[in-house]
């Protein structure tokens, strides 16, 4: 027997086009309501087929079209079905502290969820620092500026920096005394180095984690590491868009926040007659992240405890959210931290020198 609300959904569905019919079930997004909160790049879904097989069927203007169909009939049907919206369409994004005071104006409150955040940064910068940081915050309650939750750490340049992680853990022990937190219990760590190795971690096994623990974060460091070095720019095109696809559909399922870092390079600018250090993947990455951030060290330095600190920056280069800007930060064996006015000493602070 069928329920109003099947009814309703198949009234919905009969409405549309044929082929944008058959384009919603071709990916099984078949209410209203999940139509709204799906990602458009889901619709061109090129994990299970190639990209050229489907440019035919599926057009931007199609996904318009299905969107605004969709908006257009729970507007109307709102308080006919006398019904609420489904939770998913009032998800709010949230945001992930960085644990630093002005990182955290900077960007409007942290880390933003349901999208891709890349972080770009040449050698040395101190870009895994503030990724271990955020890895011990999104633990933190949300009162706390956290989500209460565990992190997905894959690393594919270096060796994690497990020794690292331990001494901003127990930095973060003193701070939240009051709070008994398992840090090193709730990140979970994979290393590899290979592009294929990377597409089954993340396609299919990264899923199983998010099924069985509570993960909020999701890091990749680094993306570029396994992509830069295709022989076939093509497939490497393909593969990208693939990763993507998967981290997307992950951040709005779990509404989990999602960081790749992208580390800078030097190549020769024609136009400039020099080097110029630039993201080794911006052409093809740019358009697949919500925000990309800069990190970069300043030529400044500031003691603290008898220790000479380098001063660090972070800018954002583009975010749908937050206007462009930049916060200066300092690396500390507890940690970042807030610049302090020059007149302060920080007694007990050591540079963590990265």
């Amino acid at each position: 027997m069928s329920t109003p609300t099947s009814i309703a959904m198949t009234n919905f569905l009969d409405q549309l086009p044929k082929h944008i019919r058959e384009m919603a079930e071709r990916v099984n997004v078949l209410s209203p309501e999940v139509m709204l909160t799906t990602p458009r790049i889901k619709f061109l879904d090129t994990r299970t087929k190639e990209l050229d097989s489907l440019v035919h069927k599926c057009t931007p203007e199609d996904v318009r079209v299905l969107k605004e169909a969709a908006a257009k009939w729970l507007a109307e049907t709102l308080v006919s079905n006398g019904s609420l919206f489904r939770p998913l369409v009032f998800t709010k994004l949230s945001r992930l502290t960085f644990g630093c005071a002005a990182l955290d104006r900077c960007t409007g409150g942290g880390v933003i969820t349901r999208g891709i955040t890349e972080i770009c940064g040449p050698a040395g910068v101190g870009k895994t620092q503030l990724l271990l940081q955020l890895s011990l915050c999104v633990q933190l309650p949300v009162s706390l500026g956290g989500l209460g939750k565990g992190v997905a750490y894959i690393c594919t340049e270096h060796l994690f920096p497990s020794r690292r992680l331990l001494q901003i853990s127990k930095a973060f022990e003193k701070r939240h005394h009051d709070k008994k937190f398992n840090y090193l219990g709730n990140i979970y760590i994979e290393q590899l180095y290979d592009n294929e190795l990377l597409l089954e971690c993340v396609l299919q096994r990264l899923p199983r984690l998010l099924q069985k623990y509570d993960i909020g974060l999701i890091i990749i460091d680094s993306v570029a590491t396994v992509f830069r070095l295709y022989p076939d720019i093509s497939q490497r095109a393909r593969d990208m868009r693939r990763l993507a696809n998967a981290l997307l559909s992950y951040a709005e399922k779990y509404n989990l926040a999602v960081i790749c870092v992208n580390k800078l390079e030097s190549l020769p600018c024609l136009a400039a007659g020099k080097l110029q250090d630039v993201p080794p993947l911006v052409l093809h990455w740019a358009h697949l992240g919500r925000t990309r951030m800069l990190i970069t060290k300043v030529p400044k330095q500031r003691i603290v405890a008898n220790e000479l600190l380098t001063v660090r920056k972070l800018e954002i280069m583009y975010s749908p959210e937050t206007p462009n800007a930049f916060a200066e930060f300092l690396i500390t064996i507890e940690g970042v931290i807030d610049v302090p006015p020059p007149e302060l000493e920080m007694p007990g602070r050591k540079i963590h020198r990265d």
